[in-house]
């Protein structure tokens, strides 16, 4: 088995206070140790390496994601674009998948590029919604390839990246090049005091780090950003359901709405890819208040028994401005 060896430097802010052990996870042959740091509140993971974009194409979580892409913003697309209601300009998307939050950035009237490493998710962001500017590429091989873009960006997010990158600083510094003074960044990745159930795969080798509002504000701090808005975002009743519904929902699944779509295809009544039928979406409908049934109530007491607690936390939500000095 390979092991990682406590360091006595702090990979994120350089500092040689001692690290605490917080715990390990084991991935294959690789022994994963948690520490965090003294100074500047990070905790991370070593080895912090990020596996590459093979191990993602082929990871359970992400592979086959881009075959039905969300078509709708999410909260944290949609909060990005309100908070800086009444300002345009040119948005770049790092991680930007499919491109749903792109198209929404686009419908508000802002420029967007985007770049990705799943070669699936970018040609989707394309034929799916229509996107210009999307690259296969890196950040620095984004900027490489458009070095007149240096310095010209009103807004670069990247919601649930910040999580699976293994050189922060270097990624803080490439982002800085692209936002002009006075421009912002919006982020997400999932907030640590939150319940471990609620985030399972919150774990190495997809995730390498761990953040709360101090730690995330003063990491920005340092490289030339101040926060203007920091939310962490609680699971949602329904999100608390869905849980319920993933972990235990296959002893209860009878495979109606399947087998209801089999048996159309085969009798041609339904071609793949066409629109749900009405007996389709009627079962599907049935599926759902069954669930709603069977989990609904567990879900709500969870949720309820959940409120006192910071447990209830998912999410970490940034948007900061990039300080004229």
């Amino acid at each position: 088995m390979q092991s990682s060896d406590m360091q006595n430097i702090c990979p994120l802010c350089g500092s040689d206070v001692l690290q605490a052990k917080k715990e390990t996870h084991e991935d294959g042959d690789v022994l994963y140790t948690l520490y965090h740091c003294a100074k500047c509140g990070v905790e991370y993971w070593l080895p912090l390496k990020n596996p590459g974009a093979n191990w993602y194409a082929h990871d359970e979580r992400y592979a086959g994601a881009n075959e039905n892409p969300p078509l709708d913003p999410n909260w944290n697309h949609k909060k990005a674009i309100s908070f800086l209601k009444g300002k345009k300009g040119r948005v770049l998307d790092v991680g930007c998948g499919t491109g749903n939050f792109l198209s929404w950035a686009n419908k508000n009237g802002w420029e967007v590029w985007g770049i990705d490493f799943d070669p699936n998710a970018a040609k989707a962001a394309r034929e799916v919604f229509g996107l210009p500017n999307i690259s296969l590429a890196t950040l620095a091989e984004f900027i490489r390839a458009h070095p007149e873009l240096t310095g010209t960006f009103d807004l670069v997010t990247f919601f649930d990246v910040f999580e699976h990158i293994d050189d922060h600083n270097d990624f803080a510094a490439l982002v800085s090049r692209l936002v002009k003074k006075g421009g912002h960044i919006a982020m997400s990745m999932p907030y640590r005091k939150g319940a471990r159930w609620l985030q399972p795969h919150d774990l190495p080798p997809r995730h390498l780090t761990r953040w709360d509002r101090s730690s995330l504000m003063r990491f920005w701090g340092r490289h030339g950003f101040s926060a203007q808005f920091i939310k962490r975002v609680p699971a949602s009743l329904d999100a608390i359901l869905m849980k319920f519904r993933f972990t235990y929902g296959k002893a209860f699944s009878f495979g109606l709405v399947r087998k209801a779509q089999m048996k159309e295809r085969e009798n041609g009544v339904q071609k793949k890819g066409a629109p749900r039928s009405v007996r389709v979406r009627v079962v599907h409908a049935l599926a759902k208040a069954k669930d709603a049934v069977l989990f609904g109530i567990p879900a709500l007491l969870t949720w309820l028994a959940l409120l006192p607690s910071e447990k209830r936390y998912t999410t970490l939500y940034l948007i900061a401005r990039k300080e004229d000095a």
